[in-house]
Order: structure tokens, then sequence, then C-alpha cells
């Protein structure tokens, strides 16, 4: 469960201005804040930040718009406002993705304080572990999903207020309620349906390979894999190269740490998302590394949206955080 960090909440009697993530499952405050706006509408609305680009998408009914622009000298702000100048995002339900580059993640041991006093003690003792100024910091935490009793451990996520709180203004001038904030880590398990446990291979062009360990839709464990940057555009020739074998070996070890420091009872299957055209040859040079089959990992939904992977799990994350509410 999340709770407010509450130096970055506040609000009035008609309005909610929220800076914080809502990563796992939205605090209890929030989501009674948030009831009184649930009958805006049905309007989906996704917001992916990237390193370098923005994708908005929106789902109205049986209507769909989905657009990515590129970022120029990291004003997020100035695409987002050139997106939604397309649609009419007024009166939507909003969740927005950061992606690897906009936060920052650090692993600490469970503060001994009350449940209700977590929050506030990471707020203090976490602040210096980050490269982000501690004035400009917006924190929260999550814990992985774990069979081990013995881990006691807490993922403090900080972003940067000066990238965040623009838009959450910019979108609450907007007239849109803002369901959540999470990250691209969280976020993903969405798209695995499966409730035994699986490996899921993530990569977004231009981005490191993320590799998480999900069971149930709760994450286990997840990293990210420096130098596949360019993974999307790879051939056959390049797999060759030795690349799905350091591929192969960072997924072997991601396997072995759930199973042994997790305890997670077993892996069924390994999924791949990566937009590759010759993902079959991928796929066919993973399996040869495991005895586990190694599948792509299909997403179901509107032609131009399924292009989209993190948009498609922030829709699927905002159903899931109405349906709490």
């Amino acid at each position: 469960m999340i709770f407010i960090l509450q130096p970055y909440i506040f609000w009035d009697n008609e309005n909610i201005y929220c800076l914080l993530f809502i990563i796992w499952k939205p605090c209890i405050v929030l989501k009674n804040l948030l009831k009184k706006n649930k009958a805006l509408s049905n309007r989906q609305l996704s917001i992916v930040i990237q390193s370098n680009s923005v994708t908005v998408g929106l789902i109205d009914g049986d209507q769909s718009f989905i657009k990515q622009l590129p970022v120029q000298q990291g004003d997020f702000l100035g695409a987002i406002t050139s997106l939604t100048q397309e649609i009419a995002i007024n009166n939507s339900h909003c969740q927005i993705v950061l992606t690897h580059g906009n936060y920052q993640v650090v692993q600490v041991e469970q503060p001994n304080v009350p449940t209700s006093e977590v929050a506030q003690a990471l707020a203090w003792s976490a602040k210096d572990l980050f490269t982000i100024k501690p004035e400009d910091q917006i924190l929260d935490y999550y814990q992985n999903h774990s069979n081990n009793p013995s881990l006691n451990k807490l993922n403090v996520v900080a972003a940067n207020r000066a990238v965040i709180g623009p838009i959450v203004e910019f979108l609450h001038q907007q007239k849109v309620n803002i369901s959540g904030i999470s990250i691209e880590d969280v976020v993903i398990t969405q798209l695995l349906k499966p409730t035994s446990a699986n490996v899921l291979i993530f990569h977004l062009p231009g981005s490191q390979v993320l590799i998480a360990v999900v069971e149930d839709g709760k994450l286990c464990f997840s990293r990210h894999i420096h130098g596949y940057d360019n993974l999307h555009q790879m051939s056959e020739a390049d797999f060759g190269l030795g690349m799905l074998t350091n591929l192969g070996l960072e997924v072997q070890r991601s396997i072995d740490y759930a199973l042994g420091q997790l305890r997670i009872d077993s892996i069924e299957s390994i999924y791949v998302l990566i937009q590759n055209f010759d993902l079959e040859h991928l796929l066919t040079g993973m399996q040869e590394y495991f005895d586990l089959p190694v599948k792509s990992l299909k997403i179901e939904g509107d032609d131009d949206f399924i292009r989209f992977p993190i948009n498609v799990a922030a829709v699927a994350e905002l159903a899931m955080t109405e349906n709490q509410s």
C-alpha cells in the first residue's frame, strides 16, 4: 500500500493538486478525495513521458486517439500542450507514466517506525540518495512482491518537481482528473495476464531493456539493462554476435534471484515485448538458452494503440484505479 507524503499534496474545497506518485495502489486518503470526481466521464487519457518524447492517448467510447511527439530540450510540457491541441481532453481521467530516465529508484531498509509514519521517515532518510536536489524531489515508495518474509526492503522513487509540477498544473487547468502518476517498471505488470510467475523482457525504441518478474499482477523484481538502446533495429546478424548471449545471462540472473532470494515457486514462461521486425529470430535465439518457453507477448486493443504498449498499460492501470475508488 502506498501512503501520501504529506508535504507534496495540497488541495482546496474544489480541486486536488497532486504532486506524488501513485505506485502500485493509490493511498486510501487520495482515493477518498478522488471519489468526488469519478462521475466526470469514462474518457481515459494516458500520457507517457520518455526521455526524448511524449505520447498522449485518449480513449472515448469506441473512439481513440494516440500520437507521439519528440521533446526538444526537455520541454515535456510543450509537447503535451501541442498534442492536446489536437483533441479535447477536458473531463477525462488521466494516468501519467514516467519511463526510465525520468525517475530514480533506490532500495532501502524499511524504517522501523509505525506504518503510518513510513512515508515521512523516508522523506527525510532517502532525500540524500538521489541526484535531484532535495527541494525539487517528489518522493514515494513501493514494495516488491516476495514470498521471503525476511526481506524488508522498500523501493523509494524520486522525480523532479520542475518536470512534474507544470504538467500537473496544466492538466488541472484543462479540467483533467489525474488518477495516478506511476513508473514504467510498475505499469508493465498490467500487460501480463497470467497469475503464475513469468519474466517479461520489455523494450521501447531508444531505451534500455527492462527485465521484470511478475506474479499475479504483482511486481516481484525489475532491472534495466544497459547497451540495448537499439534493440528494435537489430537483425539476425546482430543476434549472432553475442548480443543474445549477454541478454540471456541477464535474464537468467533475474530468474535465479527471483527463485533464490524472493522464493518465487517457479517461473512459467519468458515473454518478450520488443518492436523488432526480426522478432522471430530473436525469440528462436533466446529459446536456445532456456528450457522455459520463450514467447512473444501479444497485446490486445486498437491497432494504433498497441504500437505504444506503455499507453495500453497506463489505460489498464487507470481502469484498475477507478474500479478501486
